[in-house]
């Protein structure tokens, strides 16, 4: 009978030990540091910053300058904000414009930005307002009118 409980408590340190060798090394794998990130390159010429770039209207007069981007939930861009007008930062509206009326001319175009649309089409749409809450009113985006 000693003999048996003998063989019961060293088989119980056994699996204990093999417990406790399981459990350090599960602790050393969430412990562990993660891998550092992959570094990849951007060459000369193949991105720009565009905040607090100048935004030209159709007929190469500047019309203002991009002060924020607006991405949607998946971080794809949907509107860019941008002051109008004003002189010396008097008189200066926030206003939301639609990505999509927005062209990027590359090297041949200067690297310039043109709007779409006039100073005189984009007037009547509201001053951009952050959204304070997800329950918040929309945000409105002047977008260039449809073709015919």
């Amino acid at each position: 009978m000693a003999a048996l409980r003998r063989r019961s408590r060293a088989i119980a340190r056994f699996a204990a030990s093999i417990l406790l060798t399981l459990a350090c090394a599960s602790l050393a794998q969430a412990a562990a540091p993660p891998p550092p990130a992959q570094q990849e390159v951007i060459y000369n010429g193949e991105a720009t910053s565009i905040l607090g770039r100048q935004v030209f209207g159709p007929k190469g007069e500047v019309v203002g300058r991009i002060v924020d981007v607006l991405v949607d939930y998946a971080g794809e861009p949907r509107a860019a904000v941008i002051d109008f007008g004003g002189f010396m930062g008097v008189g200066m509206r926030r206003i939301a414009v639609a990505w999509r009326a927005l062209h990027f001319l590359t090297a041949a175009g200067g690297g310039t930005i043109r709007l779409d649309m006039t100073q005189d089409q984009i007037k009547s749409t509201r001053a951009y307002a952050p959204p304070g809450q997800a329950a918040g009113p929309p945000v409105a985006v002047a977008a260039p009118p449809a073709k015919k």
